[in-house]
Formats: C-alpha cells, structure tokens, sequence
C-alpha cells in the first residue's frame, strides 16, 4: 500500500544497506549486476563487464560525475560465426568487427522514478551504439511512459529475472547509433579505472581477433 516514491525508497534503502554492509551475500541491485551477464551472454553472446563509480577520480568535484557512469558495459563480436577468411577480410578492411553495449540497471521502475532512470540512462549511455535501462520491477504505467520515451530516444529497455535470467526479456528494443562518441568514451576512461580495462579489452579484441572470457564477466568464466 505504499506510494510510488516510497516503493522506490524502499527498494533504494536496500541497495544502500548492502553497500555498507559487510555481509558477503548481495541483494538489491547488486545482486542484478551478474544475473544480467548471465541473460547477456547467454542470449546476445555479449562479453560485459561491471563499471564500479567508486573506482573513478571524482576530479571534478561531488557533483562532476552526476548521471556519468553505466552500470554495465558490454562488447559483442560481430563475427563470431563468421569464416576466419571473412574476419581477416574484415580486418584489412577496417570494417566494423564489435558492437558496444551500455546499461544503466535499476531495481524497480514506477510512474515516481521513470523519467528520472530513463534520462541517467540516456545520459551515462549516450556514448555507446546501444543503450539499454534494465530493471527487475516495470510498473504498467511506468511502462507506458517508457515507450514514448524509448521511441524519442533510441534507449531501450529490458525487464530482468532475477530468478531465472534465461527468462528476462528486451521489453522495448534499442535503436543502433551510427557511430560511437570518443569524447564521452575518453571523459569515462579518464575518470574510471573500470571502464579503462573496458577499453583495453575492447582494444585487445581487435589486435588479437579474440576475447579471453576470464575477463569479462561472463558466468563460469575459463580461459
């Protein structure tokens, strides 16, 4: 029976409790982070990685980095079933090989919150060729909003199964970016140290034609 915006207080305060917890056992949004690897992996083949704010420089002051910084980020490979004749193809040609992924996740989304998470999204995902909002819980009329806002601005927006990733599904598929920002990837790779192994790995995939899953976050990662 609680409002709207107590819901999303309610669901804020226990990814807030986990954050300063000591108990090894996350809940709240952080447990989200590798159940949405697993769906990504499993069902797009993307290899993500988790951009942790804490790990950035914060040189611009407390305010500088507001709405900065994704949750996830991902690559996927283009090619992967492609002849090894066509990648080298590719290559010579400079052709696009990857597609780059970028998600801000939430716990729950209702009618108090949803311009505000939709925004953080377009703002800390404006860099990549997709930009996704995922979210454990979508209210109807959260969701009706989120089209409007989707169709205007390319976002899209997925609804995670915590329980059961294999059962999360693209509520409102992503439109592709023609090309990717290089100043913003270059702020983010500046200020955080995450996202800088992002595009490291991102550059070493293309110097090698390769990924090493062990480093990404891909479930039951081996070399």
């Amino acid at each position: 029976e609680q409002s709207d915006s107590a819901e999303v207080a309610a669901a804020e305060l226990v990814n807030h409790t986990v954050a300063v917890s000591t108990i090894p056992s996350a809940t709240g949004e952080q447990a989200l982070y590798p159940k949405l690897s697993a769906y990504l992996w499993d069902v797009f083949g993307v290899y993500s990685k988790r951009i942790d704010e804490k790990r950035s420089s914060n040189k611009n002051g407390p305010k500088g980095n507001h709405w900065l910084h994704p949750d996830v980020v991902g690559v996927e490979d283009l090619g992967a079933d492609w002849h090894q004749a066509v990648r080298d193809c590719v290559s010579q040609y400079f052709d696009k090989r990857t597609k780059l992924w970028s998600f801000e996740v939430k716990i729950l989304i209702n009618r108090s919150n949803v311009r505000e998470c939709f925004f953080q999204a377009v703002s800390n995902s404006s860099w990549a060729d997709v930009g996704y909002l995922v979210a454990e819980q979508i209210s109807d009329d959260a969701l009706k909003e989120l089209r409007m806002l989707s169709a205007a601005h390319a976002i899209g927006v997925m609804r995670l199964d915590k329980e059961d990733p294999a059962e999360s599904e693209v509520l409102l598929p992503a439109r592709e970016r023609s090309g990717i920002d290089w100043d913003s990837v270059n702020r983010l790779a500046t200020e955080n140290k995450d996202f800088l192994e992002y595009v490291k790995l991102v550059k070493q995939f293309y110097q090698t034609g390769e990924a090493r899953l062990a480093d990404w976050d891909v479930p039951q990662a081996t070399d």
